[in-house]
């Protein structure tokens, strides 16, 4: 049986008792692609759907915890007050829960020690707070609290063993934020930032600066002096971004990839794949495997 065959099989047993709803996350499927550089492009092969389990729900924010194991944060239809992170396996095809809290957790980041997962974690109850959490690998503990005096967490990149930027949830004001997770020191920085945050190889934070409604562009900030620089506008309506380990930038614009390389003086997008052939119609959040040879794409069924 076929990786799509085996998830759709347990999507029998885990929303046969479903039916399609407007849930209050957008319905969203992962797939994951193994990712070649053809010459100055790139290729787009091996199409798996990994989500076929949950084919009317939430299946969102991709990690690649190694280059076959992604986790990402999943709601089912009918659970629209719970969403957990789920582990997908590309090796021997199994699906399984990693967290089963009262508590929602989104963005699985995986910690710069390679052996825990971050995650934003909202508290249970009527006045719900975003934090950030921790979980090892192994799930030998129930977690931990990462950062008790922030919270409002939207988003998370890790940019050394201890200093984070953190995305900010500030009502229509989100911002950056640096913190230090050892003695939780922070400065508050730019705000009107986008969701996608990714550490250079530099140590610079790369982030999306939403400048005004209409002109967004991909910013780098040295965590040391806070200076920043402008790279390029984004791709036209487009906030989410990966960042390759020699400094490319890949951004989806419905089905259409886009590339930006660091040896383009003119830091110009250029089209490198139409992936409406595999079914991906609303390119939205990206992650590329630490290898660099794989890459997770969300599809935003919702939006058309």
């Amino acid at each position: 049986m076929s990786f799509i065959s085996k998830m759709a099989a347990m999507a029998i047993l885990i929303a046969s008792q479903m039916t399609p709803s407007v849930a209050q996350l957008p319905n969203t499927q992962v797939y994951a692609f193994d990712l070649g550089r053809d010459g100055a492009g790139f290729t787009f092969l091996k199409c798996k759907m990994l989500t076929a389990f949950n084919p009317y729900g939430y299946n969102n924010q991709p990690q690649w915890v190694n280059n076959n194991e992604l986790y990402l944060a999943v709601q089912f239809p009918n659970d629209t007050n719970q969403t957990d992170i789920w582990s997908l396996s590309l090796i021997n095809n199994v699906i399984s829960r990693v967290t089963a809290t009262p508590e929602s957790e989104y963005s699985p980041t995986l910690m710069p020690d390679r052996r825990s997962i971050s995650c934003v974690r909202v508290d249970a109850g009527r006045s719900p707070t975003q934090r950030l959490w921790t979980y090892p690998l192994d799930r030998s503990s129930t977690g931990k609290d990462l950062l008790s005096l922030h919270p409002n967490v939207g988003y998370h990149c890790w940019l050394s063993d201890k200093k984070l930027a953190l995305f900010m949830v500030d009502g229509s004001n989100n911002y950056l934020k640096l913190v230090n997770s050892e003695d939780q020191s922070s400065i508050q920085l730019t705000s009107g930032i986008g969701r996608s945050l990714a550490r250079m190889n530099d140590g610079k934070l790369a982030y999306v600066h939403k400048q005004t409604a209409q002109q967004w562009v991909i910013k780098t900030l040295d965590p040391q002096s806070y200076s920043g620089t402008v790279i390029s506008e984004t791709v036209v309506g487009s906030e989410d971004f990966a960042l390759l380990s020699d400094g490319t930038f890949l951004m989806g614009q419905g089905a259409k990839m886009y590339a930006m390389y660091p040896s383009d003086p003119q830091k110009q997008w250029r089209e490198v794949a139409d992936l409406s052939q595999f079914g991906v119609i609303n390119i939205k959040r990206l992650a590329v495997s630490r290898e660099g040879d794989r890459i997770a794409i969300v599809n935003d069924m919702t939006r058309r």
